[in-house]
């Protein structure tokens, strides 16, 4: 207990002689001179920081967060932190879905055009942008016929949109999206329009939301 006694003593005596420097109350004596001499060997903030993770406190790593993408950098390295999607599995999907309800109402099925799978497909990325039936640059929906390499000589159309945030395997969520169709009375009567003779589908994933996208038509 004595020696106990004398230890907390000391560290008493060494932190009222911090206190003492400090305040300078001891400059220009002889225990001043020994305090200043004892703290020129105790490492500075700076040399603490590296102590306990390698960076000075001006290199300290900022982590910098995207949240549209879900991604995240330290440094110059970039880590993907969402699975892909596979596109044709959500869009075979939603074919096979579209032409079930066709049947079960005694249409005809629709057959699967690759012009209005490419308006399909740039609609569903545009749908990130601006999820509405009016395209990002102002224009209606159908001005996506006029894009290069899109040529769709139609006598009508019509389009379906959809999203949900993906957090189920790509056949349940063409089901979950399709749902949702069916569930709404314009989308639904879109999906039985005995006018309808095609269809295309485009799908997107920006990390988090799935976006997709029915072209319908019949050409001239």
């Amino acid at each position: 207990m004595r020696v106990l006694g004398r230890i907390i003593s000391f560290f008493l005596a060494v932190l009222l002689g911090f206190w003492l420097a400090s305040a300078d109350i001891l400059t220009g004596t002889q225990a001043g001179e020994v305090m200043d001499t004892i703290v020129a060997y105790l490492p500075d903030r700076e040399q603490v920081y590296k102590l306990f993770d390698g960076s000075s406190a001006d290199e300290i790593p900022e982590v910098n967060v995207d949240n549209n993408v879900n991604n995240f950098t330290v440094g110059e390295e970039v880590v993907t932190s969402h699975n892909e999607v596979d596109y044709a599995i959500v869009e075979a999907a939603i074919v096979e879905l579209t032409n079930e309800l066709r049947q079960e109402k005694g249409l005809s099925t629709l057959t699967q055009n690759d012009m209005l799978r490419a308006a399909a497909y740039v609609r569903a990325e545009e749908l990130e942008e601006q999820f509405s039936h009016t395209r990002p640059d102002g224009t209606d929906a159908f001005t996506v016929f006029q894009e290069e390499g899109i040529f769709y000589p139609y006598q009508i159309v019509g389009e379906n949109l959809a999203m949900g945030t993906k957090y189920l395997l790509e056949q349940e969520m063409a089901e979950f999206l399709f749902q949702g169709w069916i569930e709404s009375e314009g989308h639904y009567a879109n999906m039985i329009r005995e006018e309808y003779e095609e269809i295309g589908v485009g799908v997107h994933y920006d990390g988090e939301m799935l976006y997709a996208t029915q072209v319908f038509g019949a050409q001239r």
